[in-house]
């Protein structure tokens, strides 16, 4: 049986380590992008926490813009009150009167607006709180998953390069012949296995059928036969 042919086992354990190395080669190649996607949630995650301070600091702007202009309000109505007790005709003291009723409406109002201001801030003060709580939890987490990527990148890279000193020692101890074929299969065939079982006459590499005299020359003559309709070298396992 081919399978058990110590040569082919060589042929075997080549493309082993060449399927390993494609696997390796991929999660490298994809690891950058990984990694991209990762930094870009972490700053999404810290957005939020920003937009949601800057809410809560807005607000308390507004709170201090407005008791600025309430304590202003109340400074001029004690003028205007300071100057009623000054005036001697009625009429300039019933104008300083309507200007402080006009003054005391618009204390108010702004009162009112603060008081809106200060439940706002409240809530905001929470949810500034919870976001930061549990965006900060999040970005933690995605922290260490981009850590944990960076150092399965550098495991990686160890890894192939010492798998590409085992492919070269395994390419030196495979005949010529099979080398040549092997090489030229990885060539054209776009994507593993390059080797590949016969199933119920079927080519495992393609899932097609192969005709009887592949399935022939695999059993009897025991000698390196491709499926003739992907071109892969085919075997009969034990």
């Amino acid at each position: 049986m081919l399978s058990t042919d110590p040569e082919f086992k060589k042929l075997l354990l080549l493309h082993s380590r060449d399927r390993r190395e494609k696997k390796m080669l991929d999660e490298l190649n994809n690891i950058p992008a990984e990694i991209t996607r990762t930094e870009e949630k972490i700053l999404v995650e810290n957005q939020s926490i920003e937009l949601a301070m800057e809410e809560w600091k807005s607000l308390e702007a507004k709170n201090n813009s407005l008791e600025s202009e309430i304590l202003s309000i109340s400074e001029q109505i004690n003028r205007q009150k300071n100057r009623q007790l000054e005036v001697k005709k009625n009429e300039e003291y019933q104008a300083l009167e309507n200007e402080i009723i006009s003054l005391k409406t618009k204390e108010s109002e702004k009162e009112d607006e603060q008081i809106e201001v200060l439940v706002r801030i409240d809530d905001a003060r929470e949810t500034a709180r919870v976001a930061e709580d549990k965006i900060t939890k999040r970005v933690v987490q995605l922290e260490v998953q981009k850590k944990g990527l960076i150092e399965r990148e550098s495991e990686v890279n160890h890894e192939l390069t010492v798998l590409k000193g085992e492919i070269q020692t395994s390419r030196s101890e495979v005949e010529e012949e099979a080398l040549r074929i092997y090489d030229r299969i990885k060539k054209v065939v776009s994507r593993p296995p390059y080797l590949a079982p016969l199933t119920d006459q079927k080519c495992s590499g393609c899932n097609l059928r192969v005709s009887n005299d592949v399935v022939s020359s695999a059993i009897v003559e025991q000698k390196l036969t491709q499926c003739d309709q992907c071109g892969r070298i085919v075997y009969i396992e034990r």
